[in-house]
């Protein structure tokens, strides 16, 4: 596929950008089948310069963007990617499903590997079945410039660094903000044929007292999925890092196995999945997020690359305070005051997940956050967030759209959904994915022509 646009030489003085799509593969008929090998192999052999790859489930694949540091160039460049892989999936009899979790009960079938062999003796095979039964949006912004170590895969003990302050002010707004971008996202309202929650992948993957439940991946071991604190200087997250890394040795050799050989990378960063992770790409990630429509990603990332870039280059304070309780998100001089983070796991995590915009305090954290990067952003690119004004204007996510339309179908979701039932709203879902790749794209040539 030609690309749009060339490839460009990135100056080292500017801060990267990339953002990862986890995808389901159905069959033609609506049922979960294990169609990633079958597809990525198809990709391959049309389109080799595609970086699509495998994930734990042999129903799950990962599309990659390459880095970037304008949002709209990246995401460009992804939908022709993602267009492609469509094609190809049409090509093989398979539908690609974009949404959080699948509605309907099936039991994921892992690859062979030693790593996600060893996750299942960890975690047991329960828990183990929902990394394949969740799907996500990952999105990576490079670390500031120093503060992290290429070779050892590891972030530097530093002293006397601004840059290492800036990267612990990111680590804990993007904390933060997690409520609001996993409303703002949230896609899974069914899981196993059944209303969990509006985001029923937090559930499922986070687990845990503060989402009152027990059956989530990390409910028993919360240090390496859950929604994290706060910390106050490089330091505390050297050791936090580093203790973590022993927990995960010790579990490791309680399998009869060596923690380095778990590691994906090969780095003391790789055995976390938590929402706000540094990954040994030397980027924040961010991983909290459902996958989404194409035009909501692209506004996400964008509210995500303007704050944290504000950040490093004006060194803002990230303050923690009863102030971003009342009101959250509040820029004052150089200073972004946010909820003490007790107050956003206990209590702001499960209203995102559960109510979404139906509560009154989500609704509000998430137009304080778009606030905030609005006033970060020139007024010529918030087109690039008009999806999240909709969202909020209408007081209605993906979640929600899924829940009228299984409404409107005559199910009775009470009762949960029959596998039937969740095929066919499966395939609906589905339907205009395509489309919404071609629009979104076509509305992204347009505003890099405006721009």
């Amino acid at each position: 596929m030609t690309k749009t646009l060339p490839k460009k030489k990135i100056p080292a003085k500017n801060m990267k950008f990339g953002i990862e799509f986890e995808l389901f593969t159905l069959d033609e008929k609506g049922y979960m089948t294990n169609g990633a090998d079958r597809l990525i192999k198809a990709v391959n052999a049309a389109y080799p310069n595609i970086n699509i790859k495998r994930e734990i489930g042999k129903n799950m694949v990962e599309l990659n963007t390459p880095p970037y540091t304008d949002v709209a160039d990246a995401m460009l460049i992804t939908l022709e990617d993602f267009e492609a892989v469509v094609t190809c999936a049409r090509q093989e009899g398979l539908v690609l499903y974009a949404y959080g979790t699948y509605p309907g009960t099936f039991t994921p079938e892992a690859h062979n590997l030693k790593r996600f062999n060893a996750l299942k003796q960890i975690y047991g095979q329960q828990r183990f079945n929902n990394f394949g039964r969740c799907i996500g949006l990952h999105i990576h912004y490079s670390l500031p410039w120093g503060v992290f170590d290429y070779l050892e895969k590891m972030i530097k003990p530093l002293i006397a660094s601004k840059n290492k302050q800036s990267m612990v002010n990111i680590y804990n707004l993007a904390i933060a903000m997690d409520p609001a971008l996993t409303c703002f996202t949230q896609s899974s309202p069914f899981y196993q044929g059944k209303y969990l929650a509006k985001d029923s992948r937090m559930l499922a993957f986070r687990g845990g007292k503060e989402l009152n439940y027990p059956q989530g991946i990390f409910t028993d071991l919360p240090q390496f999925g859950a929604l994290q604190g706060y910390l106050t200087t490089n330091t505390d997250l050297l050791n936090l890092i580093k203790a973590r890394f022993e927990e995960w040795s010790e579990l490791a050799t309680d399998i009869g196995r060596k923690a380095e050989m778990l590691t994906k990378y090969g780095s003391i960063l790789d055995n976390t999945w938590n929402p706000i992770k540094i990954n040994a790409h030397g980027t924040m990630e961010i991983r909290g997020m459902d996958i989404n429509h194409p035009d909501i990603v692209v506004a996400v990332a964008s509210t995500i690359k303007h704050i944290f870039k504000a950040i490093q280059e004006k060194f803002l304070e990230v303050v923690p305070s009863d102030k971003g309780i009342e009101n959250p998100f509040l820029l004052e001089g150089k200073t972004i005051y946010i909820p003490p983070d007790s107050y956003v796991r206990g209590e702001l995590q499960k209203l995102s997940a559960y109510e979404g915009l139906d509560s009154d305090v989500i609704y509000k954290y998430c137009q304080n956050l778009l606030k905030l990067a609005k006033s970060f952003m020139p007024e010529k690119k918030w087109p690039l967030l008009a999806p999240l004004e909709t969202i909020l204007a209408n007081r209605q996510t993906a979640s929600d759209r899924i829940l009228k339309k299984v409404k409107d179908l005559g199910f009775n979701s009470d009762n949960g959904l029959t596998d039937g039932q969740a095929a066919q709203l499966a395939l609906m879902l589905s339907a205009d994915l395509y489309s919404e790749i071609i629009i979104t794209k076509q509305n992204l040539k347009r505003y890099l022509e405006d721009n």
